[in-house]
């Protein structure tokens, strides 16, 4: 008779003769799953954060776009409460002083045409006997030994004016600097629409 040996449960019956694993194999495939684990989930860490950094930089994007367009308004604010400011305070100059910027024009001109033969000074017909007086004053105080005349014209403002010689003129018209004001708001505002209400 054989002699009879003893079973170690070192032999796996389900797939043939194959011998068990040994700690050794088994610590080697740990060691394998867990780094591939490591990799898969390394992976995934980076697909989450660039997929987290484009919807930052999207957000970023809008935000600013949202801030640009905050400003463009605060600023277009700003450029029409400057704009009626400055109608508010020409028109209440004019109407504590409405031939102040005549009288300035006038001294102005009168220097520059201190030995013209004549003087037309043009107003909107309201203004004439005022613009009259005032003309002659300043004619006298300036020495200007020309002839003066004020002619009353339905078609100028209030408050505007021209003023004409033989060699040159003089132009206020209120609408014209408004336009200019208009203009230098519009350049340091750009893309507003600044215009008067």
């Amino acid at each position: 008779m054989a002699t009879a040996t003893k079973f170690m449960f070192g032999t796996d019956f389900r797939e043939g003769n194959r011998k068990a694993a040994s700690e050794a194999d088994l610590n080697a495939a740990r060691a394998a799953g867990f780094q591939a684990g490591q990799e898969q989930g390394r992976r995934e860490a980076e697909a989450q954060f660039n997929g987290l950094a484009g919807q930052l930089a999207r957000s970023a994007e809008r935000l600013f776009a949202l801030e640009t367009a905050r400003m463009a308004a605060i600023e277009e604010q700003a450029a029409q409460v400057a704009l009626a400011a400055a109608r508010a305070l020409a028109g209440a100059a004019l109407a504590e002083k409405p031939m102040a910027a005549l009288a300035q024009a006038i001294r102005e001109c009168i220097g520059h045409a201190r030995q013209a033969p004549h003087l037309v000074v043009r107003v909107n017909e309201v203004s004439v006997e005022a613009a009259e007086e005032l003309v002659r004053r300043l004619g006298r105080e300036h020495g200007f030994t020309g002839q003066l005349m004020v002619l009353g014209e339905p078609d100028i403002r209030l408050g505007d004016g021209r003023i004409e010689w033989a060699d040159g003129g003089f132009v206020m018209d209120g609408e014209r600097l408004s336009a200019l004001i208009e203009q230098a708001v519009a350049s340091v505002f750009p893309g507003g629409s600044h215009t008067g209400q």
